[in-house]
């Protein structure tokens, strides 16, 4: 497996400064992520508070894992954090069907592969914890993958049929095993046979019969393919969460005012730094949902009371109902990064380029509420590069980093390089000069026998019917091989640049362990990747 480091810019401007180290884009996190001393000053604070809620953590954490059959290295990994010293690096993800695209896999690849370097470097126990954002209730983020289609020309995107009635979270979504195996046999019927075929669809099918729910199947797979590198998983609806949420839950609702106020102020920071908004933050916003008759709504704070679009609430009944309820409340997007500080001793979280920008606006937010923002470690981000591909590369001079840096420059230059044919003006050359020579012969014979005009004429238009033909042929010939060439760029696009995405962003795991086994993970696990913030490109 060759690797090969390219340095690509980010399409988020703060993420991209951040992941390069420059003081503007730093000001908003509390360590520099590629810095030794980060980690060794990380630990300190963590050392200094301590986590009293270890054992349950540790508890809710074993039951869960077994439940959805994770690997005794997992388990074991779980009872490491039973120790006062252990530390973890937490990282999540939607629960995308059948694992969802290439980014989640190289997520827990990276988590476990951070676990590993830093506690060799550290001396100190690091547990890869994944938390699976089973809460989101956006279904169509979920509900679908893609893969190469039409003789790797195109991608098909597969959409599994879930229910879309309210606004349940995926956590709550049943799976209908019929459906299920419907989109399962359509998804395989667009796969090439091959020897890792019958795993491929043995381990979905398995997963799928012991899960209920979406998140239930993703967790499964997950555990799977992961479970035996030591990957924790934890889902953030699970009752032992929610209730090791509560003391959060009620300072986030004592303290909304406030938290909302910090928002703001650092929304107000990063535009004055140049950046754009990744999040869009208002004093009314509350941060939190809430649960009401299945649904998840967004709590919101109008005056002195809550309100979702159906009840209004004071603040003390929502106090009440955290205590007695947890479950009926649900953390957002800024309150996630909250409650997982506050249930984890977080050496570092590993964000992709979203995620660090928008975790630019909590570093005031953690302090007030008696936290430290963790290191902010960026994502490691891959392009596989399978044979055929490496080929074509070749084949059209084109190398990967530039594909990914200015694909569309090279396509323009490309596309110039084939109009028009390069013969057109000799065509016409010799068209001009035959009738130079072979009308004055025509005139000769029409002079000594006047009758055969119409046949000279005829002969005239036969001779250059032929250079036509001629002309024609070549062209065929020339577009035949246009065609191959064409096929070739398309083949290229879709499976290293697909709709103008990086490959992590669109393709999913599933067919690339239906070519190469489900040993890739290993690989990928095993593979020397370069955690600088650089892309990594693997050639199979």
């Amino acid at each position: 497996m060759k690797i090969e480091c390219v340095a690509l810019p980010l399409a988020n401007p703060l993420a991209d400064a951040y992941q390069q180290g420059k003081a503007d884009a730093l000001q908003f996190f509390a360590y520099h992520p590629y810095r030794s001393d980060s980690y060794r000053e990380r630990i300190a604070w963590l050392k200094a508070r301590p986590i009293p809620h270890r054992e349950e953590l540790a508890d809710g954490l074993y039951a869960y894992n077994s439940q959805i059959g994770n690997h005794p290295e997992a388990l074991a990994q779980i009872e490491r954090l039973r120790c006062t010293q252990t530390l973890v690096v937490v990282g999540g993800q939607q629960a995308g069907v059948l694992t969802g695209p290439l980014y989640t896999i190289y997520k827990a690849v990276h988590l476990v592969q951070a676990a590993k370097r830093l506690s060799a470097e550290l001396q100190t126990e690091v547990v890869p914890v994944f938390w699976i954002a089973g809460e989101d209730h956006d279904i169509d983020e979920i509900d679908h993958l893609y893969w190469l289609a039409e003789g790797g020309t195109a991608l098909r995107k597969g959409r599994l049929a879930l229910p879309r009635k309210g606004r349940p979270s995926a956590s709550m979504l049943p799976l209908d095993p019929d459906e299920c195996r419907r989109f399962l046999a359509g998804f395989f019927a667009d796969q090439t046979e091959t020897a890792e075929t019958a795993v491929i669809r043995d381990l979905l099918e398995e997963t799928l019969a012991a899960s209920e729910t979406v998140t239930d199947w993703f967790a499964r797979l997950m555990a799977r393919l992961f479970g035996k590198h030591g990957l924790v998983l934890v889902e953030s609806s699970l009752p032992f969460v929610r209730k090791l949420e509560q003391p959060m839950f009620r300072a986030i609702l004592e303290q909304n005012e406030r938290l909302a106020s910090l928002l703001l102020d650092a929304a107000e920071r990063i535009g004055a730094a140049g950046y754009p908004l990744q999040l869009q933050v208002e004093a009314h916003q509350a941060n939190l949902f809430l649960y009401e008759d299945g649904d998840r709504l967004l709590l919101e704070r109008r005056g002195e009371r809550f309100v979702t679009r159906r009840r209004s609430y004071t603040r003390e009944e929502l106090m009440r109902l955290a205590e007695t309820e947890p479950e009926r409340f649900s953390a957002n997007v800024v309150t996630r990064a909250l409650m997982q500080e506050h249930l984890f001793p977080t050496l570092a979280f590993v964000a992709g380029p979203g995620e660090v920008a928008y975790w630019a606006y909590f570093k005031e937010v953690f302090e007030h509420f008696g936290l430290r923002l963790p290191i902010v470690l960026p994502r490691l981000s891959v392009t596989l590069v399978e044979g055929a591909m490496e080929r074509l590369l070749r084949e059209c001079g084109l190398t990967v980093e530039r594909m990914l840096k200015d694909f569309a420059g090279w396509k323009a230059e490309w596309e110039a390089r084939r109009e028009p044919h390069p013969l057109a003006g000799r065509f016409e050359e010799v068209r001009e000069a035959l009738l130079d020579l072979y009308r004055p012969l025509v005139d000769e014979v029409v002079r000594l026998e006047p009758g055969m005009r119409q046949l000279a004429e005829k002969n005239v238009g036969m001779l250059m019917a032929q250079v036509d033909f001629l002309e024609k042929r070549l062209l065929r010939s020339l577009d035949q091989r246009e065609d191959v060439g064409r096929v070739r760029v398309r083949r290229l696009e879709a499976a290293l640049l697909p709709e103008g995405a990086w490959q992590e962003r669109k393709l999913s795991f599933v067919p690339f362990a239906n070519k190469h086994g489900l040993d890739l993970v290993d690989r990928l696990v095993e593979a020397p990747f370069v955690h600088d913030g650089t892309h990594q490109v693997i050639y199979l």
